[in-house]
């Protein structure tokens, strides 16, 4: 179970992850670079296949859930 919600939702570790997922992505959707999308996204702990997804389809979002 916890393997298929990791294929459709982004599991971070920490209620200040969100804040930082979430910017990440808006900035990268508003022209930002896509090599700091990635060393900031993979730095929280997002798996390299959704961080690739992510990069792929600027704009788009996982959803994300808290592990607290």
């Amino acid at each position: 179970m916890l393997e298929t919600i990791k294929t459709r939702a982004v599991a971070l570790r920490a209620l200040a992850d969100l804040d930082i997922y979430e910017t990440a992505v808006e900035q990268f959707e508003s022209g930002g670079s896509r090599h700091e999308l990635l060393s900031t996204l993979f730095s929280i702990g997002i798996p390299a296949t959704q961080i690739r997804h992510l990069a792929s389809y600027p704009g788009s979002r996982l959803p994300a859930i808290v592990c607290e």
